[in-house]
C-alpha cells in the first residue's frame, strides 16, 4: 500500500510502518478470538492502546508521506489508489470466505455486504491515494488547501457521523463516515492523517532546518507536546479502548493521537540513529517493507479462523495463537517476498 521508490530508502519510514503492524496484528487476534473477560482484562486493554494511537495513524501517515514523494504521474497514482482500493474488495472476500460460505450453505443471519464492503484499512488507503493525487495537482495554495482539509476532516467528524447516518443498510456513506458497524477506517476522520504525512513532506526542510538552529525551543516543544499528552491521557486511552469511538474518533482525540506519535516518530527515529542494525529492528524494517504482503496474509488466516471460534477463547491462550499466527504470516511473506523477487530477476534478464 506504501509506494517503496526512494533510492535511497531511509530506515525510519520502514521502522514505523513495521512497528505499526506488528502492534495491530494482535488487536486483530484480541478481538476476534478472545472471549469478552479476556477483552475486557488489563491485559487486553493495553493491546488496544498499543495499537491504537501509534498503528494505523502513523502507517496512513508514513502512507501519505510517500505519496508526496512519489515521482509518478496524477494518473499513475490514481490509478493506483483505484487498484488498492480493489484489493480491497478482494481481501474481505479472501478474509470473510468461511464466514460468506457459511451464509451460502448454512443460512447464516448475516449481511454478506456488510463482510464485503466493511471499510477497512485498503479501501481508505485507495481512497486516500486519489484524493491525495489530486490534491498533487494543485500549482498554487498546496499546503493551505491541505491544512484546511485536515482541520476540516477532523474537526467535522461528528457533524458527519450524525449527518450520513440515513438507514441502517446503507453501503456508499460509511465509506466517508457514519457510525456504522462495518465502517471501521472511513474518511472522516481517517482521511486526516494521510494528509499530514502529505504536508510533512512539504514542510520537512523548514523543520529541519529549525530543530538544527532552534534545539532548546525544539526541546521545549516536545516537552510542551508530553505534558499535554500525559495530561488529556485518560480521555485519550478511554477512547482507544472502545473500538466504536476509536474507529469514528473525533477532534480532541485527534489531537492526543497527533501529540502522541509527534512523540513515537521522534522515539523511533533516536532508536534508528543508534541500533539500527540490532536484530529486532531489522526484523521490523523488513517487516515494514513487506507490510502489504503480511498485512493481507495475516488477515487472511485470522478472518477465516475467525468465523469457526469467534470470541470463544479464553485469554490463556493468546499467547499460542498470536506466536503461531505471527510465525507462519512472517515465513509466508518471506517466502513471498524471495519468490517475487526471483521473478523480478528472471523477467529483467529475458527482456
Amino acid at each position: 500500500m506504501v509506494n517503496n521508490e526512494i533510492v535511497n530508502r531511509s530506515p525510519l519510514p520502514d521502522l514505523l510502518k513495521g512497528f505499526a503492524v506488528f502492534l495491530i496484528v494482535p488487536v486483530h487476534i484480541l478481538e476476534t478470538f478472545i472471549d469478552y473477560s479476556g477483552r475486557e482484562s488489563l491485559f487486553g486493554r493495553i493491546l488496544l492502546l498499543l495499537g491504537g494511537p501509534v498503528g494505523v495513524p502513523i502507517f496512513m501517515m508514513v502512507m501519505g508521506y510517500f505519496v508526496a514523494l512519489s515521482k509518478k504521474s496524477a494518473a499513475q497514482n490514481m490509478l493506483r489508489g483505484v487498484l488498492i482500493f480493489i484489493l480491497g474488495i478482494f481481501l474481505n472476500i479472501g478474509l470473510n470466505f468461511h464466514l460468506l460460505l457459511k451464509i451460502w450453505t448454512e443460512g447464516w443471519k448475516f449481511d454478506p455486504l456488510q463482510a464485503i464492503f466493511g471499510v477497512d484499512i485498503f479501501y481508505l488507503a485507495g481512497l486516500s491515494i486519489i484524493i491525495l493525487s489530486v490534491l498533487k495537482m494543485l500549482k498554487y495554495g498546496q499546503q493551505w488547501i491541505v491544512l484546511s482539509l485536515i482541520l476540516l476532516v477532523s474537526g467535522s467528524t461528528s457533524y458527519f457521523n450524525e449527518l450520513l447516518m440515513v438507514t441502517e443498510r446503507n453501503y456508499i456513506f460509511p465509506f466517508i463516515g457514519g457510525n456504522y458497524s462495518w465502517s471501521y477506517f472511513p474518511l472522516f476522520p481517517w482521511l486526516a492523517y494521510p494528509l499530514i504525512g502529505f504536508l510533512f513532506v512539504k514542510m520537512e526542510p523548514k523543520i529541519r532546518e529549525f530543530v538544527q538552529k532552534q534545539k532548546t525551543i525544539s526541546i521545549a516543544i516536545l516537552s510542551v507536546i508530553l505534558i499535554l499528552v500525559l495530561a488529556f491521557s485518560k480521555s485519550g486511552f478511554e477512547t482507544t479502548i472502545n473500538l466504536s469511538e476509536y474507529y469514528h474518533h473525533t477532534f480532541p482525540f485527534f489531537l492526543w493521537t497527533l501529540g502522541v506519535d509527534v512523540l513515537w516518530v521522534m522515539l523511533l527515529w533516536l532508536v534508528v540513529q543508534k541500533f539500527s542494525e540490532f536484530p529486532v529492528i531489522v526484523f521490523l524494517r523488513w517487516l515494514g517493507k513487506n507490510i502489504t504482503a503480511f498485512y493481507i496474509i495475516q488477515w487472511l488466516i485470522i478472518g477465516n479462523i475467525a468465523t469457526a471460534i469467534y470470541q470463544t477463547k479464553e485469554l490463556s491462550v493468546y499467547g499460542y495463537w498470536f506466536a503461531a499466527i505471527f510465525l507462519i504470516t512472517a515465513g509466508m511473506t518471506w517466502t513471498y517476498e524471495k519468490v517475487s523477487l526471483r521473478f523480478a530477476k528472471a523477467k529483467i534478464y529475458s527482456n
